[in-house]
């Protein structure tokens, strides 16, 4: 595990690459979590058909480190979880969908604050939108210290990510009236790490997890320990990978298929935007980046929209860029409109077929 992927921002870390694990397009098995079609939801939360996007300042409201749980790290310490919560202006008696961010760094750094003006601007356009923090590091000291061996340990901090991001999720389904969620309408998306958390969380399920994740299950517990408690069911409608990747496409099947957005640079060297591994080490587990993703997603006939910069390496295009078409993304997601569109260099998908 000597020379794991670079993280954009120079986190010279192998877990950057790991931005881009996850495996079945649906939320792991619960009692009531659950993959959604595209029917609209419930007539009593908000609808957007907006294809242009409000991104001036943020005129909403945000509630800052709000407690989701308690865990335990990588060195053995009892860590408080927090996010952040976005609400749009004049909430009150109203009900929105909500998006789930998760942030970058090579599960060794980063913060939820790092997404606080996407967050802001999804919230400006009628999104709940959350930024969650999660459990790092796994025991990296430098690229030069880094050995194959420490593959497991990488693993480890991809399998806790994942583990709290689904608490942080059934933490706020038991709080969605409280925060004007409508939980029949959830999203979840991030950016490397992040968005190979969020992959993960949507597409893995527990009896899937022990060829990635060997063992694990016993060590650390379950992918979703809270599956099982009252009131925190929902429905998860799509997913917003920004230069992620997943452990297989074959798991992706018709029935699990979900709605996804892609944003990822051809040239990425951090998380494979074709297949590859995240560490350069006989036996490492290959994962699959947007390309074949994308191309098992449209086979199946589900939305699938990508954005590539052929050019473009780690972390590409910019932010308003990224949150038009999002917004045009789940505009059609909720009004029932499939479509499968692949896109290189600055094209808009809004109005593409």
């Amino acid at each position: 595990m000597t020379k794991i992927l670079v993280i954009a921002a120079g986190l010279i870390v192998l877990i950057v690459v790991l931005s881009s694990c996850s495996r079945n397009l649906r939320p792991t098995a619960g009692t009531s979590k659950k993959n959604g079609g595209n029917n609209p939801g419930n007539n009593n939360s908000t609808t957007h058909t907006k294809s242009s996007a409000n991104t001036g300042d943020f005129t909403g409201t945000v509630l800052k480190n709000v407690i989701y749980t308690n865990a335990v790290t990588f060195q053995g310490s009892s860590q408080d979880l927090s996010l952040d919560i976005y609400k749009p202006a004049n909430a009150t008696g109203k009900k929105f969908p909500a998006i789930f961010l998760f942030h970058g760094g090579s599960f060794v750094g980063g913060d939820k604050n790092g997404l606080a003006s996407t967050c802001s601007k999804l919230a400006n356009n009628g999104y709940v939108a959350i930024s969650v923090n999660y459990r790092l590091g796994w025991g990296f000291v430098s690229k030069s210290a880094t050995t194959c061996d420490d593959s497991t340990r990488f693993k480890q901090a991809i399998y806790r990510s994942v583990q709290d991001a689904h608490s942080a999720m059934r933490y706020i389904a038991t709080h969605a009236d409280e925060y004007n969620i409508d939980k029949n309408w959830i999203f979840i998306g991030g950016q490397s790490a992040g968005a190979v958390t969020a992959l993960i969380t949507a597409y893995l399920q527990q009896q899937d997890a022990g060829s990635f994740f060997p063992g694990l299950d016993t060590t650390l517990g379950l992918l979703d320990k809270s599956a099982n408690t009252p009131n925190a069911d929902f429905t998860l409608k799509g997913i917003i990978s920004m230069w992620g990747a997943f452990v297989d496409p074959n798991l992706i099947t018709g029935k699990t298929a979900l709605p996804t957005i892609f944003f990822q640079g051809a040239l990425d060297k951090a998380v494979p935007f074709n297949s590859g591994t995240f560490v350069p080490c006989s036996g490492a587990s290959p994962v699959y980046g947007t390309y074949p993703l994308y191309n098992r997603l449209k086979d199946l006939g589900q939305t699938a929209i990508a954005h590539v910069d052929p050019q473009g390496g780690h972390g590409v295009f910019e932010e308003d860029f990224r949150i038009q078409n999002i917004l045009c993304f789940l505009s059609n997601v909720q009004q029932g409109t499939k479509k499968q569109v692949y896109l290189t260099g600055v094209q808009n998908s809004c109005d593409k077929q």
